[in-house]
């Protein structure tokens, strides 16, 4: 078998304060490792390390360059500032080793598929797209096409490891929090709509190892808190404590951990739903349940449980005839343009900002404990498609993703005998495969957490008389008329895109309708 020449690399992320440049100048100055180290990182500046010692590593300061095509595909939108540095040290092999920082505000998974096989076919195709970009640096695209068409980086660099910093003083905390990355970071587009939670959870979930940093800071209770959660949120991580990000570095350097198939499938909601994991045990005072259902939930019911206690963002797709046609996040607090039918929805909500929401959910005795939920949902008024919800604290986003596998005919299913195999696990009766399908970790699951958080969401379900009307309507000749008389349902529309391309509303339509 052929030696391995490719450069390993090691992705360290975690927000800003969480300890990443500390950890760069432990790797640096460590006598242990006995490598030539190659960092790729935000600031030099930061870096506290005498400048004749960076003489025998290669330290760069490399600004995030997003390179878009004009096509726009986010499969063809291009980390330009990694793909030409990385190539670059992979070529002169002047180092034996490469340490990424990434920015606080970046999602390793993004990252991390600049480096993967598995998406070496989109980059050759991406090259030749770049190639014949017009727009832009002509003499960049073509350094980069050139590199793309090659294969991208993984022909040349391996992915080793993905390592999360997290931050013990603030990591429960920003469970607990409002903030938008706007409202933290300066060198962020106000149009950049991400929040602290969200991304604290992404960074975390797809990680190979978590290290929790400043443990000296709290006590030795919090640390088994945050350890509780972070196992909960990934099980398969290796987690590390650490007091200035002092750990032995062969915990994150040259471990072969990172594979994309086990990263992208390691989040502990999708464990818990596949059953890899038992969800029923608590840890350090972390509980982890799978909520499952056959009928659907009540929209108007649904809405009534979560306007209170999480701010909730959807995506509001642009009516037919209008003239932007571009699809924008619509967050349910922002309600400056309202007509006076919207402001008197609005009017019901007890609380209109993001803080205030907050202090909802936190007073709440069955919805503040909770940290994370993922999973599907059935409403009762979109039968063909299923609606994703993702909560991190108090932020909620639920979408419309994509049909239920028995509304697609089964000559289209995957070709591959144990897929079909497993679909077909999933069907029930008449309805097929709808359900929900919702996996809650959170504080004091088992001592009342989820007993409440089931009854909550039981409320929401279809009784026996509405589940019944719903069954009449689906053998009517006007299926999504009678559920719309049926059932009130405020939720932003779902675009459902047939099997031809043809974009279809599926839901009740409600126009401007702002949450």
């Amino acid at each position: 078998m052929a030696p391995e020449r490719r450069l390993p690399v090691t992705l360290v992320s975690g927000f800003l304060g969480s300890g990443k440049t500390t950890l760069l100048e432990n790797i640096l100055t460590s006598p242990d490792h006995g490598l030539r180290i190659g960092v790729i990182v935000n600031d030099v500046g930061s870096l506290n390390i005498d400048a004749a010692l960076l003489t025998s590593h290669d330290v760069t300061r490399k600004e995030e360059q997003v390179v878009a095509m004009q096509n726009g595909c986010i499969c063809c939108t291009l980390r330009g500032d990694l793909l030409e540095e990385v190539s670059r040290l992979a070529e002169e092999k002047h180092v034996d080793y490469l340490v990424i920082e990434s920015s606080g505000v970046s999602e390793p998974m993004q990252v991390a598929e600049t480096f993967s096989e598995e998406f070496a076919d989109m980059h050759v195709a991406a090259g030749f797209d770049l190639e014949a970009e017009e727009l832009g640096d002509q003499e960049a695209n073509q350094r980069l096409a050139k590199i793309l068409k090659a294969g991208g980086l993984s022909k040349v660099a391996r992915l080793d490891t993905c390592a999360t910093l997290v931050d013990a003083v603030n990591f429960m905390q920003d469970f607990a929090t409002a903030d938008f990355l706007v409202d933290r970071q300066t060198d962020v587009p106000e149009e950049d709509d991400r929040n602290i939670s969200d991304l604290q959870v992404d960074q975390v979930e797809f990680a190979d190892v978590v290290i929790i940093n400043k443990c000296d800071l709290v006590s030795e209770e919090e640390v088994d808190r945050i350890k509780g959660v972070v196992k909960k949120l990934n099980p398969s991580a290796k987690v590390v404590s650490t007091v200035k990000s002092r750990l032995d570095l062969t915990e994150v350097l040259d471990t072969r951990l990172f594979s994309y198939e086990r990263a992208a499938l390691s989040a502990g909601w999708l464990k818990s739903l596949n059953e890899e994991v038992n969800p029923e045990t608590e840890e350090y005072g972390i509980g982890t349940f799978v909520y499952r259902a056959r009928r659907p939930f009540h929209p108007a019911r649904l809405w009534d449980m979560i306007k209170s206690v999480f701010v909730v963002i959807q995506t509001e797709y642009q009516v037919e005839g209008e003239d932007m046609d571009v699809d924008k996040d619509e967050i349910d607090v922002n309600s400056g343009e309202d007509t006076d039918e919207d402001s008197d929805m609005e009017d019901e909500q007890p609380q209109l900002d993001p803080k205030a929401r907050l202090a909802s959910k936190m007073a709440d005795k069955t919805f503040g404990p909770l940290l994370r939920s993922k999973g599907f949902m059935w409403l009762a008024t979109r039968p063909r498609m299923y609606g994703e919800w993702s909560q991190a604290g108090v932020m909620l986003t639920i979408s419309g993703q994509d049909l239920w596998r028995c509304e697609i005919p089964e000559d289209e299913w995957p070709a591959d005998i144990e897929t079909r195999i497993a679909i077909t696990r999933d069907f029930d009766g008449k309805w097929g495969d709808r359900r929900q399908e919702l996996v809650f970790i959170g504080q004091h699951m088992g001592t009342g957490g989820e007993e409440r958080l089931r009854k909550a969401l039981d409320a929401c379900l279809l009784n026996d008389e509405e589940f019944h009307t719903w069954e009449m309507a689906m053998g009517s000749n006007d299926v999504q008329g009678k559920l719309d008389e049926l059932f009130e349902d405020g939720f932003e529309d779902w675009i459902d895109i047939d099997r031809h391309g043809h974009h279809h509303s599926n839901g009740h339509h409600h126009g401007d309708h702002k949450h």
